[in-house]
């Protein structure tokens, strides 16, 4: 038996079926590996992120002599985080979404507006991409005081993020043009509140 969110195997577990966030990674070993790393480093910024904050307020308030390089870091692995988690959130179809036509229509109309939602949002990730790579490229000699790291480094979460999201959207757009009955019944779940 199949479904757009599971196929049912032989011992009675159930796989992820198209409609389903896990679909993509269910499928390939190295978009899993792809995705669990976007997840991981996503983590990973955020839990040295509290880090540095907490660094930055002890030693402010507890020694009375603040680090400079903490607020500095800080904030260039909140941009880091930032762009590794929406990478991480379009690879999953979590992402926020505002539903602008759904009419009581679902399968293939909803299905074409869901596709080319997600051609505008892979022709603006490979733009910006190109522009976070000119930005690196420009600022390859420019320092950043307080760390002494070169802010093209800071930039390329620019790049990466917006790759990463360009990727998992064109993966997306074809599991929307393939799939296209994922979306049958999608607004009626949506009213009841699951």
């Amino acid at each position: 038996m199949s479904t757009s969110q599971g196929e049912h195997d032989g011992s009675g577990a159930v796989r992820p079926g198209p409609g389903d966030p896990h679909y993509p990674e269910s499928r390939s070993r190295a978009y899993r590996l792809l995705v669990w790393t976007e997840h991981g480093a996503a983590i990973l910024l955020l839990c040295t992120l509290f880090a540095l904050i907490i660094t930055q307020v002890f030693s402010r308030y507890v020694l009375g002599s603040p680090l400079s390089w903490t607020e500095e870091l800080a904030r260039f692995v909140f941009i880091w985080f930032t762009f590794t988690a929406a990478a991480f959130v379009a690879a999953r179809r979590r992402h926020i979404t505002v539903l602008l036509y759904g009419g009581g229509r679902t399968g293939r109309v909803v299905a074409g507006i869901e596709a080319a939602a997600t051609a505008v949002v892979i022709v603006v990730s490979v733009a910006m991409t190109a522009g976070g790579i000119a930005l690196m490229q420009g600022s390859a000699r420019l320092i950043s005081p307080g760390t002494g790291i070169s802010l093209s480094v800071v930039y390329a979460a620019i790049s990466a993020g917006f790759a990463l999201t360009a990727l998992h959207s064109a993966v997306n757009l074809w599991l929307t043009l393939r799939h296209p009955g994922q979306f049958a019944g999608r607004q009626d779940i949506e009213k009841a509140g699951v």
